[in-house]
């Protein structure tokens, strides 16, 4: 009759056990190599200029005349805005491409010796200019000095240079920009032995539009209205997924 050995109790609970643990640890090691596949990305910086010209300037003179009395200044103004008028006409620009704004008027109170006072008031208007010839308005800023020599109290803020097609350049910097740092993922993925996935993030910083050539950068961005030509600069971070 054959034998029949008993096995302890306690020998088949520590063999289960031992199995359990190293199935568990297999599970817990292909999950863990299954998250670093989820997570292996790469992050980038890309940047583009696109260049742009302006083909439209603003610009503003402010005219004003000073009196005893409101009146004699009121007068005043309005001789001396008709000379501008007419200076701005002779410069080439047409009557539409100067547009008069609201005019103000400020009393000024002087403190004299003995407790005394005087007082004369001052009207003002702006002349604002807007036209896309660009040359015109250029040359007559030049010429401003002519009106103060004949007495005129006038004053010309700098031209400004605006591009009516600043939007789509900003569109056009940002595709680019994108399109770097895809470009700078894919070099670094590909010297890791990888293949570059899908972007899986990405970020738009400031736009800078500085003047042609220009090295300049403000974490607030920066809008340049000074020069005719121009950079339209876009940043962007991107993430990138990484295929093994």
């Amino acid at each position: 009759m054959p034998r029949r050995f008993a096995v302890p109790e306690l020998f088949l609970g520590l063999l289960a056990v031992g199995v359990a643990v190293v199935l568990t640890a297999h599970t817990v090691a292909g999950t863990i190599r299954d998250v670093k596949r989820t997570n292996d990305v790469v992050s980038v910086t890309g940047s583009a200029r696109k260049p742009i010209s302006s083909d439209l300037v603003r610009w503003s003179l402010l005219v004003a005349g000073e009196a005893r009395t409101e009146a004699g200044a009121a007068r005043l103004l309005r001789r001396e805005s008709a000379v501008t008028v007419t200076f701005l006409r002779a410069a080439g620009l047409a009557a539409g491409e100067i547009q008069p704004a609201v005019v103000e008027s400020d009393t000024i109170v002087t403190q004299l010796p003995h407790h005394r006072t005087r007082t004369r008031y001052r009207v003002s208007q702006e002349l604002d200019v807007s036209t896309r010839r660009l040359d015109v308005v250029a040359a007559a800023a030049t010429r401003v000095g002519d009106l103060i020599a004949r007495g005129l109290d006038v004053a010309a803020q700098p031209l400004e240079y605006i591009s009516t097609d600043l939007e789509q350049a900003k569109l056009d910097a940002l595709v680019a920009a994108t399109s770097e740092a895809r470009h700078r993922a894919e070099i670094l993925v590909k010297g890791l032995g990888g293949k570059l996935g899908a972007m899986r993030s990405s970020t738009l910083g400031v736009y800078q539009i500085t003047p042609r050539f220009s090295t300049e950068v403000s974490d607030y961005g920066i809008s340049d209205t000074s020069s005719r030509e121009k950079d339209v600069t876009a940043v962007v971070s991107a993430t990138f997924a990484v295929k093994r």
